[in-house]
């Protein structure tokens, strides 16, 4: 059993990595991992002045199975009260990731199944390796997905998350990609790590503030009808960018050939 199942390192300049570790249970979600998870983001929510970036990734083999077998026989005799608690807990996971002001980037170099799926479709930008899996099997168990559906339906579609929810079959890295689960499919351990820093420095090169304020509005306009209502709340949001600190140094750092003072 793993001492804490979720590691997290941030560096001096920002950039937090979170590891699910207990590779014994293949990362599977269970109680103790879902808080940590939960802990350990609340943490980069209230530190966003000074982490730029997360990065998720998973030790060992696998990245997230479908379950953790240890837990497995407490869950059959759940009752409805404490069924109700995980899944909220499992949902404030998926819900936090998407809601965090930086970028997050999903690092999958094994298997992903269960809940790792729906961390994964909640995250921004998502590399792979050729080693990667996935797998929507939960109906072939007795279960629905909703707590990641539509997380996953947004990622891919709604004719693809019917393809692949209902019949329950495995896909590789090259399909992930093409549906859109995926962003870019690595070639091995040195192209990842190339890809990996190739994007973390162009989200440092970026304004923190600007960031986190596109991330909120791509998901407040999503869906949405472009009406008189919602140009009006893109018109406010430039406003208020415009007119702010960040706008300010970014004009002036272009006008005096320099680099702006989130870049130092």
């Amino acid at each position: 059993m793993a001492d804490a199942f979720v590691l997290m390192d941030v560096t001096r300049d920002g950039l937090a990595t979170i590891t699910l570790n207990n590779p014994d249970q293949h990362n599977a979600f269970n109680p103790d991992l879902v808080a940590d998870l939960n802990d350990r983001l609340e943490d980069l929510r209230a530190n966003s002045d000074t982490v730029r970036a997360l990065v998720i990734r998973a030790e060992g083999k696998v990245f997230s199975g479908l379950a953790d077998f240890d837990w497995l026989p407490h869950i059959a005799h759940y009752t409805d009260d404490e069924t109700e608690e995980d899944a909220e807990a499992i949902a404030e996971v998926l819900s936090r990731v998407r809601e965090l002001p930086q970028p997050v980037i999903a690092v999958v170099e094994g298997p992903a199944a269960g809940y790792g799926l729906g961390l994964i479709a909640a995250c921004d930008i998502v590399l792979a390796t050729p080693a990667a899996r996935f797998v929507f099997s939960e109906v072939r168990h007795g279960f629905v997905p909703a707590l990641a559906l539509p997380y996953v339906i947004e990622a891919i579609g709604i004719t693809a998350a019917r393809r692949y929810l209902l019949a329950g079959d495995p896909f590789d890295a090259a399909e992930a990609h093409r549906l859109g689960l995926v962003d870019v499919v690595v070639d091995d351990e040195t192209d990842l790590a190339a890809k990996l820093a190739h994007f973390i420095d162009h989200i440092f090169a970026a304004a923190p503030g600007a960031i986190a304020a596109t991330k909120s509005l791509m998901d407040d306009v999503t869906g949405l009808p472009i009406d008189d209502e919602l140009v009006d709340e893109v018109v406010a949001v430039q406003g208020r960018n415009r007119s702010g600190a960040e706008a300010g140094e970014g004009i002036a750092a272009f006008l005096e050939k320099r680099d702006p003072n989130w870049r130092t």
